[in-house]
């Protein structure tokens, strides 16, 4: 296995001189906001006092990359910072940001765990910054997606911030598991969301155990496209700029918002601003900049939900989830092995956990207080 492992010890430790120029900016604001270690650009504005060029590479295997930068201009590195964190559980700390300083101003940003490479500069030649991205340019990935991921939105101290995690896509066939008239809707929905550069919300509702969540893990496992996700906990953030930074950095992106009653109920009853926040990531200007495709699902009856977010163009599709019918219900249950008979529309979650203990039990009430005494003079009579 190749070794990654980066000897800091080898770069020589220059005085910069951050004491005369920090007076601009205040070393309190050098770390990062959205939950990371340190920010480049105020970083840099504290070193060299000026505003930089930055230039990004994405899909960087960062490692790899480093540990050649680190070992290739060991001789021009100033400086460096690092931050070691915990990926995944692993029980070993692995390096995720890392700082070099280099050249007359030139700041170069490893990030491990976006895949990504940054620089930033001002006064150093063009000809070495073409250079040295023209170099880690050889450390590319290659864009294969071998399981489905989602960026799930967490607060942190420092604001909004993303956590990729793996999904696993469900084995679910659309004809066995929805009713005839979910299937026209599907395509609509997944030919929509697979194409690039567009907007658009998609509004999925009904009672529990219908199939809402299994559909979402099945379209987006089935889209390659990035895809955010909003849990419940984290409803108010909708209103939240440094949401709309982390859209920004995720263009032609999904955004899931699940269990969104709090957020997609008529704005005249409640009075909130929510809605408004998803009209404009929808469909505005600022969707034109963004081109991300929003799904929200909810249990709320759909009366509730603010007329402006199904309106024409703005909606791609809406379709809400009932039980199976009888017929479509007994062919499921026989396919997946159960000798029961079916008599009246089932809930998907029914039909699956058929031999599931319910735990469900008739509760039986000793009346007290007045309708105790209710109780035993009805007897007496």
């Amino acid at each position: 296995m190749e070794n990654n492992i980066v000897n800091f010890n080898q770069h020589a430790t220059t005085t910069l001189g951050m004491e005369k120029t920090s007076s601009k900016i205040s070393l309190g604001q050098v770390f990062a906001d959205r939950g990371g270690y340190i920010n480049e650009l105020n970083l840099f504005l504290a070193h060299f006092n000026s505003i930089p060029n930055l230039i990004s590479e994405k899909n960087i295997d960062c490692k790899r990359a480093n540990k050649w930068f680190s070992e290739t201009y060991k001789s021009e590195i100033k400086h460096h910072y690092f931050i070691k964190r915990h990926f995944n559980g692993s029980k070993q700390a692995e390096l995720d940001d890392i700082f070099y300083i280099l050249f007359d101003d030139l700041i170069v940003d490893f990030d491990t765990n976006c895949s990504s490479a940054r620089f930033l500069f001002s006064k150093t030649e063009t000809s070495k910054i073409e250079k040295v991205i023209s170099e880690i340019r050889k450390f590319k990935e290659r864009s294969v997606r071998n399981k489905p991921l989602i960026s799930l939105l967490v607060n942190t101290p420092h604001g909004i911030a993303t956590k990729s995690l793996d999904i696993t896509k469900p084995k679910l066939n659309i004809e066995d598991n929805y009713n005839d008239d979910f299937k026209n809707i599907h395509q609509t929905i997944y030919k929509r969301l697979s194409k690039q550069n567009d907007k658009g919300l998609v509004l999925l509702h009904g009672k529990p155990g219908t199939g809402k969540t299994s559909y979402i893990r099945y379209l987006i496992s089935s889209i390659k496209k990035d895809v955010i996700f909003l849990p419940p906990n984290m409803a108010t953030a909708i209103t939240n700029p440094d949401l709309i930074s982390v859209l920004i950095d995720n263009p032609n992106s999904i955004f899931v918002i699940e269990d969104a009653e709090n957020i997609v109920v008529d704005r005249e009853k409640d009075g909130s601003s929510p809605v408004s926040a998803l009209l404009n990531i929808s469909d505005g200007l600022l969707a034109d900049c963004l081109n991300v495709q929003i799904i929200c699902s909810f249990n709320t009856d759909i009366s509730k939900i603010d007329s402006a977010l199904m309106r024409k163009g703005r909606l791609i599709a809406k379709y809400e989830f009932k039980e199976l019918e009888i017929e479509k219900a007994q062919q499921l249950s026989n396919k997946l092995g159960f000798d029961t008979s079916i008599n009246k529309p089932m809930a998907l979650t029914s039909i699956y956990n058929q031999d599931e203990k319910d735990f469900q039990q008739s509760r039986k009430t000793n009346p007290i207080g007045f309708q105790a005494i209710n109780n035993n003079r009805l007897a007496e009579n």
